[in-house]
């Protein structure tokens, strides 16, 4: 089947120390170095510092419905996974700022883990990988409750490490990163060349040896056909690609690595141009290979059997019969923010010599993984297969790749004008990528045959394709016709499509024979329909497809990749927020939807924005000219909150007494207490009126609702989801009108109401009352006798002026003025009343994995119970 591609190219570790031994004229250039501390303290610091993570909670409130991350006040962070199960992530990426001219960096990750739970019935654990492009992840391991050491090492000079936890708290974490200096520099005494460097180098399992190269243009012996003679080395030039030219004068190729060279023999900042082998002939797949640098393979570089990372390099004007640019036979090479241009395979002079992917190659079962690399303006001559990248019986990851304007040269036709995928055992995924204006006689965009008869071979073993999150747009067929696919075409393969947009490509945009799905595209926007799972047909909005730029317009925030800026647009497209929402959105910037955007953006750092739910605070402390978006921003009021808010906001209500009337105004929002339970009263009327059409998407929990005049909740016409709430000395608890009032209530506490519990007109809504303790003789409007009680709820202090409604257990309460107290003299039968059915959410160990009724339940602040004797995952500790 197809291979996601993680765990293709895992980091290794190591730390580096080198001397310097073939010196150039003038001094050394000093050590980079690049230190990291957050002692968590705020929460700020990592919203602002993480390259992404799970959403941020309050530490004291009532878990969301997905994965979070808490901030302590005592200075930690916490992740709280879901339900027990899916962990929170917190991912950073190492410089924060990505900076210029960083050679290979290696260094270590200083991290004190906590486990603050006492008993190991609850889940704890906390995973890290590391990754240097944040697609290709090293295997996760677990980290031990203290001290933990994590070294780092990437070529690429950037490293991405992501966190995964449940139920852990981390309290520091300090990064310390180093680059050193070269050991050998060209041109110098010792080495005049390139060549001679390597060849005086000799590498090191412990010390990572490096060459610099300055700035200036390179030809002749030594300086082309370099060989890295199998050594693992870095050789980098001193100021980039744009002022380090190695100029082959069509004479020759630049690179060869033929000996067994691995991930760290490391090619960067190099242009490679004029490259050229001659030759016709390439050895069939079924003959023996003999290693040979006269194949006519890789105009450019030849990797063949050899695992080298070419990293910064720009590749252009190279030519041969396979791989025009880079030509890959056996080799799993590292290919990352590369340029591939101007490259052609076959020969425009002969009527019969066609070649194979004139930007790169890949032959034999090579594996090849390729990031953040542009293939563009490549062209194959003749009857040549793959203009911009050609992939037979071998494996490829291709991710925030741009392959754009490939096609046939003046004398010749292609198949497959931006990728051409085809043989059995081929497993190409294309991940974030653009594919747009190329020009072929079929498959435009991307061509995929399994070539042989597959009708008795398994899945695994015809041509695997998956294409997720990719934008392939405006793939030119000369001569259009009804059964081509210009965006796609795909032949007796397995393919899937999903996430991406097909849009404005000659003939049809996806054409599929004999797919091994019904259905293989979904989620994805394909212009003129194609039926699947979710799939749409509506302008996706590009931003400037005529210049390039295929961003999303969005009327909340839209990447300028030329001016590096944010801008907002009038129009909205309909692929944000639309891709599979099994998906995670990773990177995706806020605001979002909680949902992956189609599209080649989505899920990364350049995803248009889209409106979204935002949390809203209230606060004693407060005023109603904030904005409301953090606990030190909060409102003042519950309803000035109410109102800021749209349907699937969030309001956490901080603790302190508050003293109003509070319409939910028929929004669909969720308002709850941040910590323990804010107090809301209204001594004139209803604290909290739903008459507005309301539905279960209304919330009201965790508060404690007194002292009102007429009651504490006015329902009418809605039908709000009322959970985990204590409701004490009202004149009424739940007033309940005749028009289709059917709230849910679950897991609350009604105390001492004068009047009674409920005043209900609408008799629907008391099959709805289930897991509450009630008033005495409250019981004829319940049908529900199994589940609701009327037992004393023994609060801590049932004063009405200033009660403690903290429920007395035997194993222990919070106290809001002494924290945790006990043992109590008795133990109230809220505690562990709930449905089984409902999370505990984040109360406290010991329990019996069973959420308590009223204002606390579910929070760290419940009431403990007596340890269950089954395996209890919890979230947080109190």
């Amino acid at each position: 089947m197809i291979k996601s591609g993680i765990g293709r190219f895992l980091i290794t570790a190591a730390v580096i120390v080198c001397a310097t031994v073939c010196l150039a004229s003038g001094a050394t250039e000093p050590n980079w170095s690049y230190t990291y501390k957050d002692y968590y303290e705020s929460s700020d610091k990592v919203e602002n510092d993480s390259f992404y993570h799970s959403i941020i909670w309050p530490q004291g409130a009532f878990p969301p419905s997905e994965p979070y991350l808490f901030h302590k006040d005592t200075g930690e962070l916490g992740f709280g996974g879901l339900n027990g199960q899916v962990n929170a992530q917190l991912v950073y990426r190492f410089p924060l700022e990505q900076e210029q001219d960083i050679r290979t960096i290696s260094g270590r990750l200083k991290i004190e883990v906590l486990f603050p739970y006492d008993n190991s019935g609850s889940k704890q654990e906390l995973q890290y990988s590391l990754s240097s492009d944040g697609i290709n992840w090293s295997a996760a391991k677990k980290l031990e409750e203290g001290t933990n050491y994590i070294s780092i090492k990437s070529v690429r000079g950037i490293c991405y490490i992501t966190f995964s936890g449940i139920g852990v708290l981390i309290d520091y974490i300090e990064v310390v990163l180093n680059s050193d200096p070269a050991d050998y520099f060209v041109p110098s005494t010792q080495c005049p060349t390139i060549q001679a460097a390597i060849d005086l180098a000799q590498d090191s399992d412990i010390n990572e040896v490096s060459i610099e190269v300055a700035p200036g243009t390179y030809k002749g012996a030594g300086n082309c056909e370099i060989d890295f003679k199998g050594k693992a080395i870095t050789v980098y030039s001193k100021k980039g690609p744009e002022q380090t030219i190695i100029d082959c004068e069509s004479k020759y190729r630049g690179f060869y690595f033929h000996q067994g060279e691995v991930s760290s023999s490391v090619l960067r900042g190099f242009t490679i141009k004029n490259g050229a082998k001659s030759g016709t002939v390439i050895p069939d797949e079924d003959d023996y290979w003999i290693q040979n640098s006269s194949h006519p393979i890789g105009g450019g570089i030849y990797c063949e059997f050899s695992s080298p990372s070419i990293i910064n390099c720009i590749i252009q004007n190279c030519s041969t019969i396979l791989g025009g640019g880079i030509g890959i036979v056996g080799a799993s090479p590292m290919i990352a923010d590369c340029v591939i241009q101007n490259c052609y395979v076959g020969n425009p002079s002969s009527h019969r010599l066609g070649g194979y992917g004139a930007g790169i190659a890949l032959i034999r079962d090579s594996d090849a993984v390729i990031v953040n690399t542009i293939i563009k303006n490549n062209k194959g001559y003749n009857t040549s297969l793959g203009a911009g990248v050609y992939c037979s019986q071998s494996t490829a990851l291709l991710a925030n790749c741009e392959i754009r304007s490939n096609s046939a040269g003046t004398s010749g036709s292609v198949t497959g004008g931006g990728v051409y995928a085809a043989g059995l055992l081929t497993d190409i995924e294309l991940r974030n990528c653009i594919i747009a204006d190329n020009i072929a006689q079929s498959g435009a965009g991307i061509f995929t045959d399994s070539i042989e008869d597959t009708t008795d071979m398994e899945s695994d073993e015809i041509c695997n394709v998956l294409v997720t999150n990719c934008t392939i747009a405006n793939n030119d067929i000369p001569s259009p016709q009804s059964t081509i696919g210009g965006g796609i075409h795909s032949l007796c393969c397995n393919i899937v499509v999903q996430n991406s947009i097909v849009w404005g490509n000659d003939s049809q945009n996806i054409y599929i024979d004999d797919a091994v799905y019904e259905y293989p595209v979904r989620y994805s926007n394909v212009q003129g329909d194609y039926e699947g799972q979710y799939n749409i047909s509506i302008d996706p909005c590009f931003a400037s497809p005529s210049t390039g730029d295929y961003h999303l317009k969005s009327r909340y925030g839209r990447y300028n990749p030329v001016q590096k800026t944010w801008i907002l647009d009038t129009a909205h497209s309909a692929c944000i927020d639309a891709g599979d929402p099994q998906n995670a959105i990773g990177p995706e910037p806020f605001p979002h939807g909680k949902r992956i955007n189609m599209g080649a953006y989505g899920g990364t750092e350049q995803a248009s924005m889209n409106f979204t739910q935002y949390i809203f605070h209230v606060a004693k402390i407060g005023s109603n000219s904030n904005t409301g978006l953090s606990r030190e921003k909060a409102f003042l009021t519950i309803q000035r909150a109410v109102n800021e808010a749209v349907d699937g906001d969030v309001i956490m209500i901080w603790p302190g007494i508050y003293e109003e009337e509070v319409s939910f105004a028929g929004k669909a929002i969720t308002i709850q207490s941040a910590d323990d339970a804010a107090e809301v009263r209204a001594k004139g009327g209803y604290a909290f009126s739903f008459n507005q059409g309301l539905y279960r998407d209304s919330i009201l929990r965790n508060l404690i609702i007194t002292n009102c005049g007429l009651g504490a909740i006015y329902c009418e016409g809605a039908s709000p989801t009322l959970m985990n709430l204590t409701i004490a000395y009202n004149n009424y608890g739940i007033y309940s009108g005749e028009s289709g009032s059917s709230a849910i209530v679950k897991h609350c506490i009604f105390y001492n109401n004068t009047y009674g519990d409920f005043d209900i007109h609408d008799p629907l809504i008391k099959y709805n009352i289930t897991y509450c303790r009630l008033g005495t003789g409250q019981f004829n409007y319940v049908s529900d006798k199994t589940t609701n009680f009327t037992d004393n709820p023994r609060f801590a202090n049932s004063n009405k002026e200033n009660g403690d409604y903290h429920l007395q257990s035997f194993y222990g309460r919070y106290s809001a003025t002494n924290g945790w107290v006990g043992p109590d003299s008795y133990h109230s039968k809220c505690i562990d009343a709930g449905d089984i059915e409902i999370s505990f959410g984040r109360e406290p160990w010991p329990n019996n994995g069973i959420i308590n009724i009223g204002a606390y339940g579910g929070t760290p602040y419940a009431s403990r119970s007596s340890i269950s004797t089954s395996p209890i995952y919890g979230d947080a500790a109190p």
